[in-house]
């Protein structure tokens, strides 16, 4: 895919942030966490949204099933493991049915002190294509991807593809922290097969939930100063 040509930052003066987030955007990826991206601030609230739904199968498998159900059941584990943790969920979805891009996104808007994470499983017409992504536009949302994206490649074995900053839709008309994961390709064989293992995707929904939970943490250890 091809990088944006624009980024936009918040608080130009703070060089660290400016040159961690500008190295990323240039090279379309990071295998680590960012120190110094800008993070999410205070929230209490993470609205899971499971890609697709209905109708809309979204990517198909090489076997198994599709990603909309792939999706639903991973953002159902992670619900669960953030609500063991006293985190406040909200799922765009719980059951196999089409919910608008619109819709999704209305959720986190009217939700104030929120978060939004998309889950996905990705495709691609090059079945060689592998490994695990994670998307996201406005500034406040760059650590948490790197959080996300860090702690995910360690799930299962794949390539580690990045933090990319893209405008899709329900990062674009987000007005809370958001993020868009993809967790790996269900057109490559050896991938598609272990992403279909239910012990993988639990894995991936408690590698999401450390994160999230890791980011709520920095914000409440944080001097008032710094938050």
């Amino acid at each position: 895919m091809v990088l944006s040509k624009h980024f936009y930052f918040q608080n130009l003066y703070r060089i660290l942030p400016f040159l961690s987030l500008a190295a990323v955007f240039l090279s379309g990826c990071s295998s680590s966490f960012i120190t110094g991206a800008q993070g999410t601030g205070r929230f209490n609230t993470v609205v899971i949204d499971a890609g697709h739904g209905g109708f809309d199968r979204g990517a198909k498998p090489v076997t198994g099933i599709y990603e909309k159900n792939l999706a639903l059941d991973t953002s159902t584990r992670l619900a669960r493991i953030l609500r063991q943790n006293g985190l406040h969920v909200v799922e765009t979805r719980t059951g196999d049915y089409f919910v608008t891009l619109g819709n999704r996104v209305a959720v986190s808007n009217r939700l104030k002190e929120s978060i939004f994470v998309s889950i996905h499983y990705n495709w691609s017409k090059r079945k060689n294509a592998s490994g695990i992504e994670t998307f996201y536009l406005n500034p406040n949302s760059a650590r948490l991807a790197s959080r996300i994206q860090s702690k995910m490649v360690g799930s299962y074995f794949s390539r580690d593809r990045g933090i990319k900053s893209r405008k899709f839709y329900v990062l674009r008309m987000n007005k809370r922290p958001a993020v868009l994961c993809e967790l790996g390709f269900i057109s490559n064989r050896k991938e598609n097969a272990i992403v279909q293992s239910s012990k993988t995707r639990q894995k991936l929904a408690d590698s999401i939930a450390s994160a999230i939970l890791a980011e709520r943490a920095n914000y409440l250890s944080a001097p008032a100063s710094d938050r």
